[in-house]
């Protein structure tokens, strides 16, 4: 299934809503595993993903100063669990450098993705893009607990 995330990160560079739209499933959820960040906890489906995540981070940058995801590698392809680190280069809005890797685990299901667990300097996101920003408050809190809510997607 890395051919799904592949297009994933493509729209992701690219800014393909279009194409994002059509990689992402309705009942898709992302995982945030950190606690007390501005995005921390579970966001759960696609119309909060494109309505409430994405614009609290790509918000946050001029695009003509940072492409996200410019580069990625999956590691490993396991059909539906797929993993994949990604990285990014540029300056915020808030004028820091917003150089960011990030670890993907992808839950890739008909062609979709249903949930995404990402891990992301969240110290970096908050000093660099969201200096002062309020959290977007999840639907419910990371942890290990709340793990079965990948497995089940």
């Amino acid at each position: 299934m890395s051919h799904i995330v592949d297009q994933f990160y493509e729209a992701i560079r690219t800014g393909d809503t279009a194409l994002l739209d059509s990689v992402i499933a309705e009942a898709f959820c992302l995982i945030c595993p950190t606690q007390d960040h501005v995005l921390s906890g579970i966001y759960e489906g696609k119309q909060r993903f494109f309505e409430e995540v994405t614009p609290r981070v790509f918000g946050c940058v001029n695009p003509e100063e940072i492409t996200f995801c410019a580069d990625h590698r999956v590691v490993f392809d396991g059909g539906e669990v797929v993993v994949a680190m990604a990285q990014n280069n540029g300056v915020a809005l808030t004028g820091k450098r917003y150089d960011q890797t990030y670890v993907h685990i992808f839950k890739v299901r008909d062609g979709q993705i249903h949930a995404i667990i990402e891990c992301f300097d969240s110290a970096l996101a908050n000093k660099a893009l969201w200096d002062g920003c309020d959290p977007v408050i999840p639907d419910t809190p990371a942890g290990l607990s709340n793990l079965s809510r990948f497995n089940a997607a």
